[in-house]
């Protein structure tokens, strides 16, 4: 990918339009020999500058014992109305200096003042690297992004407002619908009750097919009731994964709506439900974010946080999981009623 095609494309990957940010991009040797994007980090730009060991600090944890074959950071920053030096160079390059120490020996900054067509960015390291930006809401990055049912929000806040829980009154009383029925649910897991699960499985199953058209559920008894069913590792597992990339934007949707309506008791389920959908969709943002917010990590948020850091091969893994998916599915429904 060109510097310009991956400036055109950061938007997409992070999942919003950033502002005053550096966004380090790291290109990755991949066990096939390709390489190709990994990890995505992005700071404030004020405090990336102010404590340029905090960057490294976080990068040389984030890539460690990865085969980094190059950093391209972009600073995004509008200094139209400075002078006509790039912006920060000096704090710039002492982080390059930190970079190179810490043994990221390959890296390139660019600079854009904002993610608008015809924007002009500059390279840092070479005043005559330098080029006009393409329009980045036409490209392949963000046209893959909406065909999948995802959107690039247009500014960080909006895109974070995704991960704000409900009231606590809300979640509370969705909670106290919610603790019968997943008592329910256990004592029909350790029976091997599979009529009566497989009647939860249809619920969720019949939610997934409603997010495909836009519709989340709003009615506290019927989130309740998924939230629920949910706690049964069985159902949690199945639907890991859908049968359809289409299937699967409308799963990560309803997980992270039910996210925001779980209980301290529920959320973690419904954390590493939208951690692995949305790593199995190469949403690394929506990943990564909603295993800070969780309350507490499980054995499967910490995979999917060793996973990112890893960097592991995506077609491998997601053929894995759906394997194991469709066994489990298929041992529920394919179980005569007793």
């Amino acid at each position: 990918m060109t510097d310009e095609g991956l400036l055109a494309a950061i938007p997409a990957l992070i999942g919003f339009v950033p502002t005053d940010s550096l966004v380090i991009v790291a290109a990755v040797v991949h066990a096939d020999g390709t390489v190709r994007a990994g990890r995505i980090s992005r700071f404030d730009l004020d405090l990336a500058m102010r404590l340029p060991g905090m960057v490294v600090t976080t990068l040389s944890r984030a890539l460690g014992g990865q085969p980094v074959r190059r950093l391209t950071g972009a600073v995004v920053h509008d200094n139209s109305s400075a002078t006509n030096d790039l912006p920060y160079r000096a704090q710039l390059h002492e982080l390059t200096h930190r970079l190179h120490e810490a043994g990221f020996t390959n890296v390139e900054l660019l600079h854009v003042p904002a993610f608008t067509a015809g924007a002009v960015w500059s390279c840092y390291g070479d005043a005559d690297h330098t080029g006009t930006l393409p329009d980045p809401a036409i490209s392949p990055a963000t046209t893959e992004r909406v065909l999948h049912g995802d959107r690039v929000y247009g500014n960080r806040d909006a895109f974070l407002a995704q991960f704000v829980p409900a009231p606590t009154d809300i979640r509370d009383s969705i909670a106290t619908l919610a603790d019968p029925i997943a008592e329910d649910v256990q004592t029909e897991e350790l029976a091997g009750d599979f009529p009566r699960l497989r009647r939860r499985l249809q619920l969720i199953d019949d939610a997934v097919t409603a997010a495909t058209h836009g519709r989340l559920p709003t009615d506290q008894h019927e989130i309740a009731e998924l939230i629920a069913a949910l706690s049964s590792f069985l159902l949690r597992d199945i639907h890991l994964i859908q049968d359809t990339e289409q299937r699967c934007g409308a799963a990560q949707s309803l997980w992270l709506h039910l996210w925001r309506h779980a209980s301290d008791r529920y959320a973690p389920t419904m954390t590493a439900l939208t951690a692995v959908t949305a790593f199995l969709r190469k949403d690394g943002a929506v990943a990564g974010l909603i295993i800070e917010r969780g309350p507490r990590p499980t054995k499967l948020t910490r995979l999917v946080h060793r996973w990112m850091r890893e960097s592991v091969d995506f077609a491998a893994l997601h053929t894995d999981i759906a394997d194991v998916a469709t066994q489990l599915r298929a041992t529920l429904t394919d179980s005569a009623d007793s």
